[in-house]
Parts: C-alpha cells; structure tokens; sequence
C-alpha cells in the first residue's frame, strides 16, 4: 500500500505511525500473508502476534480491508456479449 494512502488511514484513525521494533517484522510480514505468499509457520506467527499486540491488530484489519475493496473495485465483471458486439461492429467500420 501506498504510504502516503496509509498515513492517511492511520491519521484519520488516530493509530500510532511508528510500530515498536518487535512489530516490524510483523509489518512486512503482514503482506505476504495478505497477498497469500506466507508460509502456513508465518501465518500461524503473524496471527499470534496479531491477537496479542493491539496496533499490528489494527494495522491488520485496515490493510485487510483496504485489500478487499480494491480487489471488489477492480473485480473482473461480466460483459455482455452485445455491448462486445457493438463495439466490434463500431470498430470495424
């Protein structure tokens, strides 16, 4: 995520900006586990960590649920086979 994006996030949440040292490796972590490439030992890691530190709780759920909503916003849809007809035809004029 986007830095300035998260500082925002942090900011309009009153979160602390600065995690304590223990917690950044959790931090990086936390993208690997999002973005599904975590290790099922770094997952069960990060979970436990989670549970028990209260700013990496809240830093987990603000960048889970920023994740989910871009990937609901950039979803692929369904198109339906006119409008892929009509632009065709369009094109082929």
């Amino acid at each position: 995520m986007e830095k300035g994006l998260l500082s925002s996030i942090q900011s309009l949440l009153g979160l602390k900006k600065t995690p304590k040292s223990c917690c950044k490796d959790c931090l990086s972590l936390l993208y690997s586990v999002l973005d599904g490439e975590a290790t099922e030992e770094e997952i069960k890691y990060l979970n436990e960590h989670v549970n028990s530190c209260s700013p990496c709780y809240q830093h987990y759920h603000i960048e889970k649920a920023v994740k989910e909503v871009i990937k609901y916003k950039v979803a692929k849809k369904e198109v339906p086979t006119d409008l892929i007809n009509c632009i065709k035809n369009k094109l082929n004029q």
